[in-house]
């Protein structure tokens, strides 16, 4: 009951004024300043249980943060430090059991106020090269740069490797697991990377779940797709939302998948579309292989069930369903449910109709060839 009763509150408040500016690595500078109050409560409770034994007692503190739309505080050790030491030195000097705190900011600085409707009170506490009002491009730039180097200092030390820090982008609210490769030109926004993964040159990765040992090959473009372990991805593979690929398997260059699940072992190698589709396991879907999933209406699914060996250049006409270790021959367009174990193919009669091109195109063509 005494813990809660000394338990802390923060509260973020936007305040209207300044321009709107682009996302940074994702993320609004209302979502930043969120973080960094999520990472300033620990850092300050543990600074007043330090007091506390010492003897000084602290009542219950709402602290209320006041910022403009264009504020950038983001959670460096410099603002985090900063903001603790005026923290504790409000609580040290006022003793009053609802004051209100506002820290807030203003033009390259961060101040605090004790009423916010006496501005008078404010009092400029310190300037900050990490947090300040955005006005331009430029510093935007510098905001974005702040973010970079913030999260990638954090993610080497956890046991992350980057191939050019400088040149890998990683939002706030992202996790990497120990042990994986980023190389350059990477992005990865709002999302889950576990370990050991290895993400190649040029990645993008937005609102996803990378499970562990997983390869994304260079230029592959990650979009709300949960991968589990030991898939290899790309080079130049496309994940459009609501995507689940199952462990071992494989998908690989220019293949796009969209809101569809891939069984665990299957393999869709190249110059693929698969969307609305359910893939069982160990299936093989063949070059060129595109599920057929708009009528012109209306979306329709197919469902491969395990086992099924599809042909290369085959079209799948979607509502469909291929059921186990059936074979579909290559270059085939399917359009009717397809039984287990059996093999279908659609072709016409191949036709051969002698010196054609003689006829057609004469001067292309010598008597001697």
């Amino acid at each position: 009951m005494q813990e809660k009763e000394n338990e802390m509150n923060f509260y973020l408040h936007i305040k209207d004024g300044g321009r709107s500016f682009p996302p940074l690595i994702g993320m609004t500078t209302q979502q930043i300043a969120k973080i960094t109050l999520e990472r300033l409560k620990p850092v300050l409770s543990e600074k007043l249980k330090d007091l506390e034994q010492s003897g000084i007692r602290f009542q219950k503190r709402d602290l209320h943060f006041f910022i403009f739309q264009d504020t950038f505080l983001p959670p460096s050790d410099e603002v985090l430090n900063t903001l603790t030491k005026i923290s504790i030195a409000v609580f040290q000097q006022f003793s009053l059991k609802n004051q209100e705190v506002v820290i807030s900011t203003a033009d390259d600085s961060v101040s605090v106020s004790f009423s916010p409707e006496d501005s008078k009170s404010v009092q400029k506490l310190f300037s900050s090269s990490d947090a300040f009002r955005m006005k331009n491009p430029e510093d935007w730039s510098r905001a974005w740069h702040i973010l970079q180097k913030i999260k990638n200092d954090e993610l080497m030390k956890k046991g992350v490797f980057f191939i050019s820090p400088d040149e890998s982008f990683i939002s706030l609210d992202s996790d990497v697991g120990e042990g994986t490769v980023i190389y350059k030109d990477v992005f990865i926004i709002s999302s889950k990377i576990g370990r050991d993964v290895e993400i190649g040159q040029g990645v993008f990765v937005f609102d996803c779940n990378i499970h562990d040992r997983v390869k994304i090959l260079p230029y592959s473009y990650l979009e709300g797709a949960e991968i589990e372990q030991d898939v290899s991805v790309g080079p130049f593979a496309r994940m459009r939302p609501k995507v689940i690929v199952r462990k071992n398997s494989k998908i690989g260059n220019f293949a796009e998948i969209k809101n569809s699940e891939i069984g665990e072992g299957t393999k869709i190698q190249h110059f693929s579309y698969i969307g609305d589709a359910r893939i069982g396991k160990n299936v093989n879907i063949g070059a060129g292989t595109v599920t057929c999933n708009w009528d012109g209406r209306a979306k329709n699914q197919t469902e491969i069930e395990d086992g099924v060996f599809v042909g290369s250049g085959a079209m799948l006409v979607a509502p469909l369903k291929i059921e186990k270790f059936a074979y579909i021959g290559a270059g085939s367009t399917i359009t009717k449910n397809v039984p287990p174990y059996s093999l279908s193919v659609e072709r016409s009669e191949q036709k051969i109709i002698p010196d054609w091109t003689k006829r057609k195109f004469p001067d292309l063509v010598s008597e001697k060839d």
